[in-house]
């Protein structure tokens, strides 16, 4: 059995998976963490650290960030399938305008034939003149 909707090679579906790299949002300062004593190693700082809920302003510029690099992704998508669109309407509308002159021509045509063979019936039914 086939699928009801044809398969779709959708090329924006992977936008929304990717892991992008962004540049760490500045963060407020906040107070030193208290050092460790010496006789424990440093724990190691993690590589990236994420925004903190309260920190509003840096996961606003992350939000900022992200969706002005989706925005600059696919808008050049959606230009492509909105011009390729376009065009399929636009011959779509021009066949039917071509169907319909085609028809109308057509119609027209039948129209003064049947006018003419009635005319050349009615002079032929006609009787002549006397001379």
């Amino acid at each position: 059995m086939q699928a009801p909707f044809p398969p779709r090679d959708d090329a924006g579906i992977p936008l929304l998976t990717e892991v992008l790299d962004l540049p760490q949002p500045v963060r407020k300062a906040e107070a030193a963490p208290p050092q460790p004593s010496p006789s424990w190693p440093a724990p190691a700082a993690p590589a990236t650290p994420a925004p903190r809920p309260h920190d509003e302003d840096g996961i606003e510029t992350l939000r900022a960030a992200i969706l002005q690099d989706l925005l600059d992704r696919v808008e050049p998508l959606l230009k492509t399938r909105m011009r390729a669109s376009l065009e399929v309407a636009a011959a779509r509308a021009l066949e039917d305008i071509a169907y319909n002159l085609r028809e109308e021509l057509g119609r027209l045509v039948d129209e003064a034939v049947q006018k003419e063979l009635i005319r050349r019936a009615a002079v032929q039914s006609k009787p002549l003149p006397p001379r």
